[in-house]
Formats: structure tokens, sequence, C-alpha cells
């Protein structure tokens, strides 16, 4: 991946529409689309949602909510669904975002929980480069960030991923299963620091084949990255990234519940 786009998760702006080559260049094509997003309160979306497709998700997860983000160029990671609450993903040289949007009953909820299986992983990478930051799982929470403040550009680039890039337009915490770096390991996301962490809660060295439970205060976790307390969260989203280090990976996520 080059550098200063995000790849979740997630290849986006860091810095007006340079960064975007294609993308950018349909965004000025829908200008007016553009200017009716600047008028669109902090962490709202909008309803054009470009680069999001159905091509590959069943649908028993779109009747969940869920919705894919992929990635343009790069393959497809695989999210399936054979039982309810249990979503298996599998990623061959390929990365994608499935994400939905967070109900109204997550408002007074503070915690997070869920298990998940490493079937097959990813080569540990450096968590805090880019390119080449594979991770075998991750679990996103997005929040709404204020960009009144910002410049022009920046407002039109965090507009744009708010079309384009739906689950990533807001402040990101990222839960990895994945890296060399050490469990605890808090980073700040290369592809966007300001606003970007990423949380090692497993590394390589995690058991491969066995359900693992997982308890994160993300209320705690915010206030600690970002020196503020947070906003509601906006969209949840699980990941898979493979394809700089062209390997596989392979795994499950299930029971992802908001928790007091």
């Amino acid at each position: 991946m080059e550098r200063g786009r995000e790849k979740g998760s997630e290849r986006f702006p860091r810095r007006g529409l340079r960064a975007w080559g294609p993308v950018g260049a349909l965004v000025l094509g829908l200008a007016a689309m553009l200017t009716a997003q600047l008028a669109t309160p902090a962490g709202a979306t909008g309803s054009f949602e470009t680069g999001v497709t159905a091509k590959t998700l069943p649908s028993s997860l779109r009747r969940d909510g869920w919705r894919i983000f992929e990635v343009p160029g790069k393959a497809t990671a695989e999210f399936t669904q054979n039982q309810p609450n249990l979503i298996e993903i599998r990623a061959d040289k390929a990365v994608a975002f499935l994400y939905r949007a967070v109900d109204g009953g997550a408002a007074a909820k503070d915690r997070l929980t869920w298990r998940w299986r490493l079937d097959e992983a990813v080569p540990p990478t450096d968590l805090s480069q880019a390119p080449g930051d594979d991770r075998s799982l991750a679990v996103h929470l997005v929040f709404p960030m204020d960009i009144s403040g910002f410049s022009f550009w920046s407002r039109v680039g965090m507009a744009m991923t708010r079309m384009v890039a739906p689950p990533m337009a807001g402040k990101v915490l990222t839960y990895v299963w994945g890296g060399e770096q050490p469990t605890g390991s808090m980073l700040a996301n290369p592809f966007f620091e300001s606003r970007g962490k990423i949380i090692v809660l497993r590394n390589g060295t995690a058991p491969l084949g066995e359900w693992l439970n997982e308890e994160i205060d993300f209320a705690a976790d915010y206030r600690k990255a970002f020196g503020e307390d947070p906003p509601t969260p906006t969209y949840i989203a699980i990941s898979a990234d493979s394809d700089d280090t062209g390997s596989r990976s392979a795994g499950a996520i299930a029971d992802l519940a908001f928790e007091n």
C-alpha cells in the first residue's frame, strides 16, 4: 500500500485529493454531492456509497445490516455466515472491510465483547509502517469527529471519505490480531496518524485454531488515544488484510456485542 491512503479500517486521504488518483477525479465529477456532504453534520453519512458493492457479500450478512468496502485495485477478502452471529473471514492476497452502522442502543455502553479464532495467519508485520502492515483479523470502531475547523481541502477529503468509505469517516480505534508489536501496544495508524490508533490484542504468538474471548473498554481506550471523552460510535467493522505480504489468513469472529 502506498503511504497516505487508508487501508482500512482502513487508502484514504491525508492531504486533499492528491492521494486519491482516479477516486479524486470521480469526486471532482460529483461536486454537487460533495457540496451536500460538506453541509452534513459531523458523524453523519450520506447515501451515496461509491466503492461499496454487494457482489461478494452473502444475503444473510446484508439482512443483518452488514455492507462491504472493497479496496479498488485489490483482491477482496471473503466474508461468509453459515450460522447466526458468526462470520468467517478469508483473505488470499486480499483485503476488505465488512461494516455496519451502530444502533442507538450502544449510546449508553462503553464496552465491546466478542470471540475470535484464527486458523491461518499472515506473517508478523510492523503495524506502525506502511506499506507492509498486514494483519490477520481486526475489529474497528469508528467515531464521529468535528471537522468544522478543518481547511477547505481537508473538509473535502473527509466528505469524500464519508462517500467512498463510510466506515472510516471519523476517528478510528482498530483492535488487531496480528503484527510483531507486543500485546497491549497502542500505535498511531500509519495512514491517518492524528485520528486513528491501532491496539494489539493478539500478536503472532497467539495460538491458532482456538476460540479466544475479548472484552474491551473502548471508552477508556478512546480517552487514552485522543485525550477526550468518546462520542457514540457510528460504525463497527471487521477486516482481514494479506495483500502486502502476498499471504493468506483464515479465521472467524463471533458474538460481537456492546455491553455496559
